[in-house]
């Protein structure tokens, strides 16, 4: 009922948000050095995330109005909430400055892990987890910056990140079913249902974008699913679309200023990072490529499904 409920009322609002950045002409700056084929987006509506940020938050903060109030919302929302914000600013500031470069990395980098620290420390002591702090506050961030930084990278194509978030969340769904003792989060069936609306507008011929807010919104969210129900070692087979698309981008540049430093020519390995562009370069259309990836992120969640049925969490 609440998946239903997201689902419909985030249908019905999209059309009327998609005309309202349209009229604001919020639309999206495509990078020159991008695929030649991505040129035609230019101008599609973005900052379409706003939709399925606050469409599941207000209904999740009326559930617990009328319901008991779960501490996990305050954390689950904090996590989306504040990762919003950074991606909010990143559009604002291409929007500001008619460019398709936001903030710079630094300050990037330094806003997710000044909203990561609460959440962190939040982790360490409601898990009550035994490593020592100076460990464990190393690899949790990490993991969060790992995990937005890859969704981030990942929204490419159009319908590529929603699709394969709505996999990964029907993972977490249905751990909470299987192992979790506490109910399914309705935050967690809320989103589920919008980011499926979402995708009715999303996919190819995208009328609109999601965003750095919506991006990184659905970072914040899964590095918080990863850490608050221990399932931060599922992440590489789960998220394991999301690691192969940063792992290529960070060999690409590696690989670059390497043969650039050594031969003063810089050298490629793909054709385009991250890897969904060297595919999209190598001929296959977009559509198609989208369905594929999606057709493998269904394979790694049934297979990360059946290693948590196997090896369920004590």
């Amino acid at each position: 009922m609440m998946i239903l409920t997201s689902f419909v009322i985030t249908l019905l609002l999209m059309p009327k948000f998609i005309r309202l950045l349209q009229k604001k002409q919020i639309g999206q700056y495509v990078r020159e050095e991008g695929p030649a084929s991505h040129l035609s987006k230019q101008g599609t509506p973005t900052m379409g995330g706003l939709v399925f940020i606050l469409v599941p938050t207000l209904l999740s903060i009326a559930f617990a109005w009328y319901n008991s109030f779960r501490y996990d919302l305050f954390w689950i929302l904090y996590m989306v909430l504040s990762f919003s914000i950074i991606g909010f600013l990143d559009d604002y500031r291409k929007k500001s400055k008619k460019s398709s470069y936001g903030l710079k990395a630094r300050e990037d980098l330094f806003l997710q892990i000044i909203f990561s620290i609460p959440f962190i420390w939040h982790i360490y002591v409601a898990r009550t987890i035994t490593a020592p702090i100076w460990i464990f506050f190393p690899f949790a961030l990490f993991l969060i910056l790992a995990i937005t930084n890859s969704v981030n990278l990942t929204d490419g194509m159009d319908g590529l990140l929603s699709g394969i978030t709505l996999l990964i969340l029907f993972f977490y769904i249905a751990v909470s079913i299987i192992g979790i003792k506490n109910p399914v989060n309705p935050y967690l069936l809320l989103f589920f249902g919008s980011i499926l609306a979402f995708l009715f507008f999303n996919f190819y011929p995208a009328r609109v974008f999601m965003g750095n807010v919506g991006s990184f919104c659905i970072g914040g969210l899964l590095a918080y699913l990863a850490l608050s129900t221990g399932t931060e070692w599922f992440v590489p087979v789960l998220g394991g679309i999301l690691v192969a698309e940063a792992m290529s981008d960070i060999i690409q540049v590696s690989y670059f200023k390497y043969t650039r430093k050594k031969t003063g020519t810089g050298k490629r390995i793909f054709k385009m990072a991250p890897i969904h562009h060297h595919f999209e370069l190598s001929g296959i259309p977009e559509p198609t490529l989208v369905v594929r990836f999606w057709i493998f992120q269904l394979v790694l969640t049934v297979i990360s499904l059946l290693l948590y049925y196997k090896y369920p969490l004590r």
